[in-house]
C-alpha cells in the first residue's frame, strides 16, 4: 500500500470515528434547543432596545421586569421545557450524525442535524401559521 492512500484511508476513518463518538444524542438536542428557546423568547418578549426607545425610562424597567420573569422561568422551568422537547421530537440515530424534527405545541417548529457534538438547527414555522 502507498503511503499516501493510506494516510488518506486512516484519516477517513479517523473523522468517521470521532463523528460516531461525538454524535449528540436526545438528551443533549433537548438541553441545546431549551436554552436557545430561552434565549430567543428573552431577545423577542423582552427586547430592552424597543421597551426603551417606546416608553424611555418606564420601558427599561418592564424590560427588566419581563427579563426578571423570563430568567425565573414563571412560565416553564428549563427540566420542563425539556422534557416537552423530548415528548414532541422525532430523532433519529444515523450513526455519524443524528437529525431531530421538533413539533412544538405552541410556537415554531425545529429542524436540526447534529454532528460532531453541535447541532445545525433550521427554525420552521408551525403549521398552524402557515395555513
Amino acid at each position: 500500500m502507498k503511503p499516501v492512500p493510506a494516510i488518506a484511508l486512516l484519516s477517513l476513518l479517523a473523522l468517521g470515528a470521532a463523528s460516531i463518538i461525538t454524535n449528540p444524542n436526545e438528551n443533549d438536542y433537548a438541553d441545546y434547543l431549551a436554552q436557545n428557546i430561552s434565549v430567543e423568547t428573552k431577545e423577542t418578549l423582552c427586547n430592552p432596545e424597543g421597551f426603551s426607545n417606546w416608553l424611555g425610562k418606564v420601558g427599561a424597567v418592564i424590560s427588566e421586569a419581563c427579563q426578571g420573569i423570563v430568567t425565573g422561568g414563571k412560565a416553564l422551568t428549563e427540566d420542563e421545557l425539556q422534557t416537552i422537547i423530548k415528548d414532541e421530537t422525532e430523532y433519529k440515530n444515523r450513526l455519524f450524525f443524528s437529525t431531530y424534527d421538533t413539533q412544538m405545541p405552541i410556537g415554531d417548529d425545529y429542524r436540526a442535524v447534529g454532528i460532531f457534538g453541535q447541532f445545525i438547527l433550521q427554525e420552521q414555522a408551525s403549521e398552524a401559521e402557515s395555513e
